[in-house]
């Protein structure tokens, strides 16, 4: 969310369109001091000019997997970095996560890129030993925690092969111990909210995990469940819906989007599952612990919030449905936005209006957060955005990356 930009209100106009990029863009485009970064699935970084998109500098950091190396999965021709990066903008560095191959065995890397001199400052293997690498996705956001790159993994899509959800966390320095959590489940479980984990201001990560494999009638696994972990990864609470096991049975993920942290102790998730649920992050409340739950759709992607509302995107539905939360511990549905041409996708609060992208359409949606009437209807030439494209905002920018361009809006 951009609060700074309240010329959107009044209407966005095409600003730029980037040269064209070697690959597509899966992850959300970064916004800092005055230059936008983004990544593709052919494992390069690029730095654009936030005033006109021309290429200011590009890493190309390894050779991407071919699907075909892979056991199952959506992403094509290659898979290289598809999670959101992350800036620490302290020491100025970026930090991307890549999977590499091409011919040789499937292995997950982690990157640091200076921005002033885009020199690669360090990179670093973070596979697990024992697992299957090719049978583990990177795609959730990365995210900062306690002076440490944290790393989240997943499955493919289809849910072959023997695969974990695993959360890893890498000194900013490169150098030292990592430290780790693996979902305690048979298998699966995976941590893969494209939006990414949540970090408090002590540094304590709270991951949303996927389908576990344990069906009704065996004991709980940690699968489609809000775990929080300290700064060094170890457990330290939980929530979990009643039906979790049947969540697990029907592939409803409860870790399609990531948790929001409200302010005041609350916490909101919604994902396949369908039901949307507050909690309170003082005591997450185990198993059917929640303050209080709606129901709402199957949400994938990521969601907003600009209180006392979150906004929850429906993409099976087209749809965007606001969920008042409070007074109190209470949830309750508010408007319901349909998008004109079907398609909807993770919106992004800029300049007090809720845009969203319908992806096969190649439309970019301004929303009023008021009313949910539909305010602009602004054309995309950056070819299909990918799979839960949320458009970045910052600066007076709204930025949005496809699968070979980006495009930016004043």
């Amino acid at each position: 969310m951009d609060v700074t930009s309240p010329e959107l209100a009044r209407g966005a106009v095409a600003a730029w369109t980037s040269p064209a990029l070697d690959g597509p863009v899966y992850g959300e485009p970064l916004i800092d001091g005055g230059q936008v970064f983004v990544a593709t699935e052919n494992d390069t970084v690029y730095a654009l000019s936030g005033a006109d998109g021309t290429v200011e500098w590009s890493d190309h950091l390894a050779t991407p997997v071919p699907a075909r190396d892979l056991p199952c999965g959506d992403i094509s021709p290659t898979v290289g970095i598809t999670s959101t990066m992350v800036i620490d903008p302290t020491s100025g560095t970026l930090f991307a996560s890549g999977a590499s191959g091409g011919g040789r065995p499937v292995e997950h890397w982690l990157y640091a890129i200076d921005i002033a001199t885009h020199a690669l400052l360090w990179s670093r293997d973070v596979d697990r030993p024992g697992w299957t690498a090719a049978a583990q996705l990177q795609r959730t956001g990365l995210a900062l925690s306690d002076g440490r790159v944290v790393v989240g993994f997943g499955g493919n899509f289809g849910d072959c092969g023997t695969y974990h959800g695993w959360l890893v966390g890498v000194p900013e320095t490169g150098g030292g111990a990592t430290v780790a959590y693996e979902v305690p489940t048979a298998r699966q479980g995976a941590i893969w909210a494209p939006a990414g984990v949540t970090v408090d201001a002590a540094g304590d990560v709270v991951v949303v995990t996927g389908n576990g494999s344990a069906l009704p009638g065996r004991p709980f696994d940690h699968g489609d469940a809000v775990i929080e972990l300290t700064p060094q990864l170890t457990e330290r609470q939980y929530f979990a819906p009643s039906d979790w096991a049947q969540d697990n049975a029907t592939d409803a993920d409860l870790s399609s989007t990531a948790a929001i942290l409200l302010g005041g102790s609350q916490l909101f998730i919604v994902g396949k599952e369908q039901t949307a649920y507050l909690l309170s992050t003082a005591a997450l409340g185990g198993i059917g612990g929640q303050l209080a739950s709606v129901p709402v759709c199957n949400s994938r992607g990521g969601n907003a919030y600009a209180a006392p509302d979150a906004y929850v995107v429906c993409p099976d539905a087209g749809t965007i449905v606001q969920v008042r939360v409070g007074p109190g511990a209470a949830l309750a549905r508010g408007w319901t936005w349909t998008s004109p041409t079907g398609g909807a996708s993770s919106p992004t609060i800029a300049g007090g209006v809720l845009w969203s992208v319908d992806l096969d359409a190649s439309v970019l949606y301004g929303v009023s957060l008021a009313s949910g009437a539909t305010l602009f209807h602004l054309s995309l030439h950056t070819g299909t955005p990918p799979h839960f494209a949320a458009p970045s905002a910052a600066g007076g920018l709204l930025v949005v990356a496809g699968s070979r361009a980006v495009e930016a809006f004043r």
